[in-house]
């Protein structure tokens, strides 16, 4: 079942396994801007464990956790975040570029399918 909800997309397990073999994965030792408010993101971000702090202002509106996805709308769509993210210490997460979503858009399976999707939503 795909949830979506403030940028935000819950991935099913299988679905993450899939996704982490595509992109680059990066572990934060400190606390870390990843975006901002109004601004498109580089990269989409699929948080594999840790906490992800999104923003309006500078109050905390929301904070998620592993087996999330967020910024592919936005940066697929090259629209504005409506929010910003902050990620925290000892968080690990898969950085998909552009590039990358294209290859698993091409993909004819259930991930190419989930992520075609969220964009499109």
């Amino acid at each position: 079942m795909l949830r979506v909800k403030n940028m935000v997309t819950e991935i099913e397990k299988n679905i993450l396994t899939d996704l982490q073999k595509k992109g680059e994965i990066v572990t934060y030792t400190v606390t870390a801007d990843l975006f901002y408010e109004g601004q498109t993101p580089v990269v989409a971000y699929l948080l594999l464990s840790g906490n992800i702090h999104l923003l309006k202002g500078k109050k905390i509106h929301n904070t998620i956790s592993g087996g999330t996805l967020i910024g592919a709308k936005e940066l697929m769509n090259h629209t504005p975040a409506e929010l910003s993210a902050q990620i925290m210490p000892k968080s690990k997460v898969c950085f998909l570029s552009k590039s990358d979503i294209r290859e698993i858009l091409a993909e004819d399976n259930e991930v190419s399918k989930h992520f075609d999707s969220i964009i499109n939503l």
